[in-house]
């Protein structure tokens, strides 16, 4: 049986079922659908028909937030040439998907001054439920960070690590297994990044399988990370909350949770999330953001 360990539900994703949702996405997805919806409520009302036009302004916007997002973590991609294609990464650019956008609808409104006016509603609809849900969202997330569970794991010869003995520098925990297919691509890139980064503790914390299956793992793909450690009783699940693997954590110099990232990092997203741990514990709630 699992030990009692208390919840830290502060993460950036909605649990729906069995299912995790970047809070993130979730809120782009409500705005994109408000949009739509603000659209299809002026044509039944009589007004020209806008929504191809709306299609094609919303998929510029998130064609160039992909766009200035690969140009700015440049160097990162460059490392996984192909990573720059997989959006599942979570990477894009808000301020250039912003700008993309209202272009691209003040071009269509110059041009066909007919859908002006249901166009324009049905973008700042959208924009408006957009940036109210990333509000919400991330103001309930952020309101709490909460530190390392009081737990101790085991590492690969048995012995007894507590996770507060890792607090003092930023810290990042991937919750993986052996089985995941995800964690295992991704296991490189973040076993390089510990050897590159050593003011950041990379931990490996594989959910629920023995020592030797971990070990045969580790030398069968030539990996040699430190720090690997076994959780045998998926303590961090519990208490992350975490409906799939790989889930990564990412917390500050005091042990704070910052951030979480479901699925596969890619080169440029790690860079990000350690950038962000790195700025150091996070500003007292009355400070302007």
């Amino acid at each position: 049986m699992r030990p009692d360990v208390p919840s830290a539900r502060t993460d950036h994703s909605v649990h729906i079922g069995p299912l995790a949702f970047p809070a993130a996405l979730l809120a782009l997805l409500f705005g994109i659908i408000a949009s739509m919806a603000a659209v299809g409520f002026l044509t039944k009302r009589g007004h020209p028909d806008a929504g191809n036009a709306l299609y094609f302004v919303l998929g510029s916007g998130l064609l160039f937030a992909r766009i200035g997002y690969v140009v700015r973590w440049w160097p990162q991609y460059m490392q996984q040439p192909s990573s720059m294609f997989n959006v599942r990464d979570g990477g894009f650019d808000i301020v250039t998907g912003l700008v993309a956008l209202l272009l691209a609808a003040t071009l269509i409104g110059w041009k066909r001054a007919a859908l002006r006016r249901s166009l324009a509603v049905g973008v700042f609809v959208g924009v408006a439920t957009w940036a109210f849900g990333s509000l919400v969202v991330y103001r309930l997330v952020d309101a709490v960070h909460p530190a390392l569970p009081a737990v101790v794991l085991q590492d690969l010869d048995g012995r007894d690590v507590a996770l507060s003995s890792l607090s003092g520098q930023p810290t990042v925990i991937n919750l993986w297994a052996t089985w995941c297919g995800p964690c295992r691509r991704e296991m490189p890139l973040l076993v390089q990044a510990q050897r590159k980064m050593p003011s950041v503790h990379f931990v490996f914390a594989d959910q629920g399988e023995s020592a030797s299956v971990v070990r045969q793992f580790l030398q069968a793909q030539r990996l040699a990370p430190t720090h690997v450690l076994l959780d045998g009783s998926m303590q961090l699940t519990q208490y992350y909350s975490v409906r799939g693997y790989p889930t990564t954590v990412f917390l500050d110099d005091r042990g704070h949770l910052r951030d979480t990232h479901v699925g596969e990092l890619s080169a440029a997203t790690l860079a990000e999330h350690v950038a962000r741990i790195e700025q150091g514990p996070p500003r007292p709630a009355a400070a302007v953001h």
